[in-house]
């Protein structure tokens, strides 16, 4: 019997999956600093990259709370791709700073 020479193609090396993990925390983190409208946006991001059938439910009105709760529980799901697209929309909405 022959082994496969290549990884599965959805398992991370370790310093991958250590890179996942640390922009799930720094995500999390810099998600609370956010206005409610760019936590909302942040929000929309991540439930358009999980695996829909159909294209995802429209948002309903959530409070501050209910949004970082919301955030909170898709970072948990997301993969490499789609927090490092979090991560850039984050650094769009940080303030720049002036020299």
């Amino acid at each position: 019997m022959e082994r496969a020479t290549t990884a599965h193609p959805t398992r991370l090396s370790g310093s991958e999956l250590r890179r996942l993990l640390e922009l799930r925390e720094q995500i999390k983190v810099q998600s609370f600093r956010l206005p409610a409208p760019q936590q909302r946006r942040l929000l929309e991001l991540l439930e358009r990259s999980r695996p829909w059938r159909i294209p995802p439910p429209p948002l309903p009105e959530m409070t501050r709370a209910e949004l970082a709760r919301a955030i909170r529980w898709r970072l948990g799901t997301v993969g490499l791709p789609t927090a490092l697209a979090a991560s850039a929309l984050l650094q769009r909405f940080a303030p720049r700073r002036r020299r």
